[in-house]
């Protein structure tokens, strides 16, 4: 079957979906996607050399619709390299990044343009509502936000340093201006962090970052998530990328920088205080244990696990009954805060009745 020819009509969103062993979840991302309500976009499927079905399932769909373009790879080179391919021949105004065992609202990609319009902003983010591993949360939760909020260069800085008051800005899926954006790209040193490197430089030099409380975006937790697998070379990176970064616009951000910058030095030690333990190299781990730090790292990791233990219970109780704010129009105040539900909802937890659009939207995509 000959392919569709892709448009001659430039894309007003160009959807970089970088893909590693998806298969299982591939089409389900790609699908939702292609089923935006607005509809000029392109979806750029950029594949890191996957040994599964995931080019055979991508290509398929490329097949029925001209707007999929799908980019294989002979070379695993990681997840901001195979990013950067998408964005070399992205067509689009915007720029939307989805990963590929993730999935969005029909509703999603206007409502982030809206409110671009609205706010002049040249990145615009939503929540992200955990499913899969049974937690009940949402990435924007501990600011019960209620209307659009600025994200400004200290505020996304500090986020990234260890502050569990604060949430990880970094792992927000921002809708991004081609025009802000220019041509910076993701820092291929980089397997974890790499979007919080990227937003974090854009900030540094001036972009506007826009957030909403919608809970429109859903992100897939698995144990083969890259995101969960933290080693002492990806943290040494992470580290050396912090230290690369511009100059920072003002004394906040300054100040911030440094605060992350000795956080991710501690990390680093812990990190390589685990290979140590691993490896049963005493005479390594004992010196580094006096430490006050990393002990209460140690402590505070397996207090972490046992959480995640009791969440995952947790997610097998009754079904709650809750009540979900209806959604407004877009860049409009939610009537209460929709974080609380929609963790309830990603974790499957609540009961199915008189839930308002959204919330049977996000209730039938995480339990496909």
């Amino acid at each position: 079957m000959e392919a569709p020819p892709v448009s001659e009509k430039p894309p007003l969103v160009s959807v970089v979906m970088a893909n590693f062993r998806g298969a299982r979840w591939l089409e389900a991302s790609m699908r939702s996607v292609l089923a935006q309500s607005h509809a000029n976009l392109e979806l750029l499927v950029a594949d890191d050399a996957s040994d599964d079905d995931s080019v055979t399932i991508a290509q398929g769909i490329a097949d029925q619709d001209g707007r999929v373009r799908v980019l294989p790879s002979a070379t695993n080179r990681g997840p901001a390299a195979t990013r950067n391919r998408a964005l070399e021949i992205a067509r689009g105004d915007w720029i939307a990044i989805v990963d590929s065992d993730d999935l969005i609202h029909p509703d999603r990609l206007q409502r982030l343009l809206d409110v671009a319009r609205q706010t002049g902003a040249d990145l615009v983010a939503d929540d992200l509502v955990h499913f899969g591993a049974g937690e009940r949360r949402t990435l924007l939760q501990p600011l019960q936000l209620t209307q659009p909020m600025s994200l400004d260069t200290a505020q996304f800085m500090r986020s990234n340093g260890g502050d569990r008051s604060l949430p990880s800005y970094g792992y927000l899926k921002p809708l991004i201006s081609r025009k802000a954006l220019g041509d910076r790209r993701y820092h291929t040193s980089l397997h974890i962090g790499e979007d919080f490197d990227l937003v974090m430089r854009m900030l540094i030099e001036g972009a506007s970052f826009v957030v909403v409380p919608d809970p429109l975006y859903a992100y897939r937790r698995h144990a083969s998530s890259i995101s969960h697998r933290m080693t002492a070379e990806r943290m040494a990176s992470m580290l050396a990328a912090h230290r690369s970064l511009p100059r920072m616009p003002d004394a906040a951000s300054a100040q911030a920088a440094v605060a992350v910058e000795k956080h991710l030095e501690q990390a680093l030690r812990y990190e390589r205080l685990v290979l140590d333990i691993k490896a049963r190299r005493l005479r390594h781990v004992l010196p580094r244990l006096v430490e006050p730090a990393m002990l209460s790292r140690l402590i505070e990791s397996l207090r972490d696990r046992r959480q995640r233990k009791s969440a995952a219970a947790d997610s097998s109780d009754v079904p709650l009954s809750l009540s979900c704010p209806p959604l407004p129009p877009a860049g409009q105040p939610w009537t209460q805060p929709p974080a609380g539900a929609a963790a309830l909802i990603g974790a499957g937890a609540v009961s199915h009745t008189d839930l308002p659009d959204w919330a049977r939207w996000l209730d039938t995509a995480v339990r496909a």
